[in-house]
């Protein structure tokens, strides 16, 4: 397996790239999107879970952990939760 195979995987959480990709996409476009959705880029993901995070009234793990991956994936330097 290359390195380009290897989904980048949160240090501390079940939680692959893919996976917050796939969130952003459900932010996005609900959750009866349409097979043909397209999941959004990373920038455009970065901005969907921000929304999310600012909006909801709970402290939101799995959203939190997508971010990070999804900054870090965008060259962003982050810190680990």
């Amino acid at each position: 397996m290359t390195e380009k195979e290897i989904p980048m995987k949160h240090p501390y959480h079940d939680y692959t790239l893919d996976d917050a990709l796939e969130l952003a996409r459900t932010i996005k476009y609900g959750p009866l999107m349409n097979p043909t959705d397209p999941v959004p880029d990373i920038p455009e993901a970065i901005e969907a879970i921000k929304r999310a995070l600012k909006t909801c009234g709970f402290n939101w793990i799995t959203g939190q952990a997508a971010l990070e991956l999804l900054r870090s994936a965008n060259g962003e330097e982050v810190t680990w939760s």
